[in-house]
């Protein structure tokens, strides 16, 4: 019950925080359009500025009704009404940005003397955002496979060229739901696996009825194993819950453990309730079975504690978390915080990590930063 309230003020603090901003971003939109499209009489101005704000109270509102109505009721209306929600929201972040530019584009022009039409320009500027959305939503979902290769020290000769296909960041729920799942297993299967892992967020975590994905999950098909390390959103929709449905799969859940498979390490790390911090070198160390001497692959949620985890002496992290920002610019804001390691492979020493930016896409159904991907790494000796 404290864990619930606690859980719940953590996400009162984060509404009051970002919701201003939300509304922020709707309150410039609306003032952007009335400059670039005014209308002559006072009465035009007036039926234009009304029809914005209940368009703009509207839509802005639909995302958090959409998402009570979809959590309370799971059907076919609700899915899509969620979708359109999403939809919004990164449209309106698109098109904040491109109205930006229009802003620029108008100061520039009447500083250089040039008569430049506002219609044209605000024009100009909502078809780049409508074009880019769409971009957005067709890279979301489309994944590519993303291939690289990972030199490891001692790496049995067994496990020279074969594969691991990491997901990660699927947000399976209201937007990527059951036919979506079933692809992306074909797709993955299609690659011919060694292994799986599942680096955290399978689920999105708005959803409860998350029982529908049994079917496609058991479609996966890897033959030394598919394992899964929780994340965040698993917290959100509830640990135990998630892993009570993935118990009825042939996933191998690892919580805290340490599975070997042909003298390859696979560690699992649980991603802690939202009230909780874990040092996962020490969680490693209070397993207990882990050898330094033998090549290991860290399963943890999101690219932190990276320094620490390299001198334990794992030989590569497989992360997500992160999205790369998923939506241009946020993607500058996430290389910041996670120092360089929001996306993509990076080495030091023996020590390699890969940081995925993800095969969903969380809150809008967009991804302008990077494509959505599977990730295929071939292992060779150090």
């Amino acid at each position: 019950m404290l864990k619930k309230i606690r859980r719940i003020l953590k996400s009162s603090v984060i509404f009051f925080l970002v919701f201003p901003a939300y509304i922020a971003a709707h309150v410039a939109v609306y003032f952007s359009v009335v400059h670039f499209f005014t209308f002559s009489g006072a009465y035009g101005k007036d039926i234009l500025s009304w029809l914005l704000i209940l368009l703009g109270s509207f839509l802005g509102f639909s995302i958090m009704i959409s998402a009570l109505l979809a959590h309370r009721w799971d059907n076919h209306f609700n899915r899509k009404y969620y979708f359109f929600s999403g939809v919004w929201v990164g449209f309106m972040i698109n098109l904040l940005l491109f109205f930006a530019f229009g802003w620029l584009a108008n100061y520039v022009s009447q500083g250089l003397g040039f008569d430049s039409s506002k219609k044209l320009i605000g024009s100009l500027a909502i078809i780049g955002a409508a074009g880019y959305s769409l971009y957005g939503i067709v890279n979301a979902f489309t994944p590519i496979v993303k291939r690289i290769e990972v030199s490891i020290n001692n790496l049995p000769k067994v496990w020279i060229g074969k594969k691991i296909v990491q997901i990660s960041d699927v947000h399976l729920g209201h937007i990527y739901h059951y036919d979506y799942m079933i692809e992306i297993a074909k797709k993955i299967n299609s690659l011919s696996p060694d292994v799986i892992v599942i680096t955290g967020d399978l689920f999105d975590g708005t959803d409860g009825h998350i029982d529908v994905f049994i079917e496609p999950l058991n479609l996966l098909r890897a033959s030394k194993g598919i394992f899964y390390a929780s994340g965040n959103h698993e917290t959100y929709l509830g640990t135990e819950k998630t892993f009570e449905v993935l118990g009825k799969t042939k996933i191998t859940c690892l919580r805290n453990e340490i599975k070997t498979v042909d003298g390859l390490q696979f560690i699992g790390i649980e991603y802690p309730e939202p009230t909780e911090k874990i040092s996962v070198v020490k969680t490693i160390k209070r397993i207990g079975t882990f050898n330094v001497s033998k090549p290991s692959v860290l399963l943890w949620h999101i690219p932190s504690q990276i320094k620490k985890i390299r001198n334990l002496g794992i030989s590569l992290m497989l992360s997500g978390h992160t999205h790369k920002g998923q939506l241009f610019p946020f993607g500058v804001a996430t290389h910041f915080m996670f120092k360089g390691y929001d996306y993509g492979l990076k080495r030091k020493g023996n020590f390699s990590i890969y940081t995925s930016s993800g095969l969903g896409a969380w809150g809008t159904p967009m991804r302008t930063e990077k494509h959505s991907e599977i990730v295929e790494i071939t292992l060779l000796k150090g």
